[in-house]
């Protein structure tokens, strides 16, 4: 997650954090973060605007999503996270946004179902359970699948390179998301 700066645009909701000795801002969030990377969506409930982009870390209490375009802190959203064939949805609140960076989302509330992907990931992440290979006898279609859901996060992430080194602009890499992700 990108580190607080007096040179980003930074939306926090109240006061902004207060730095410490060394120059970092204090942990905010109750649970640890890993790096993780997966697509992702998010649609602001209220007025159903949907966002595309990827995470770049994942917690139990939350998550950061890389975004041209982040929701406004507070907004109440949906957000679905995919990596491979396996996937994870939850609603919850952007907590904060660095406007042409991304959003920090924290979750409320999610299905069973999404729980255990929730802490598949993060057993695998943080060292307790190792990787599981992906299953030999998966069917063609699973196949395409996973190759179709890696190619769109390499596409996302060069996208996404492309803006922050200015070879497209904002508006062309956000056109370019929503068409990928449609």
């Amino acid at each position: 997650m990108p580190k607080y700066s007096e040179k980003s645009q930074t939306l926090w909701p109240g006061l902004a954090p207060q730095e410490t000795s060394d120059g970092s801002v204090p942990e905010r969030r109750a649970a640890q973060r890993f790096p993780f990377t997966a697509s992702a969506e998010v649609i602001d409930l209220r007025s159903k605007a949907r966002v595309t982009g990827r995470s770049s870390d994942l917690g139990l209490g939350g998550c950061y999503i890389d975004t041209l375009a982040p929701l406004a802190v507070g907004a109440a959203v949906r957000v679905r996270l995919e990596r491979g064939l396996l996937s994870f949805e939850a609603e919850g609140t952007v907590t904060y946004a660095l406007v042409s960076m991304g959003m920090g989302l924290s979750f409320s509330y999610f299905e069973p179902k999404d729980h255990d992907v929730l802490e598949k990931w993060i057993a695998e992440l943080s060292g307790e359970e190792a990787p599981t290979a992906e299953p030999s006898s998966q069917t063609p279609e699973q196949n395409m699948l996973a190759k179709i859901a890696s190619n769109r996060q390499v596409l996302n992430d060069l996208i996404n390179l492309m803006v922050r080194k200015k070879l497209i602009g904002e508006n062309e890499g956000s056109s370019l998301l929503r068409l990928m992700f449609r």
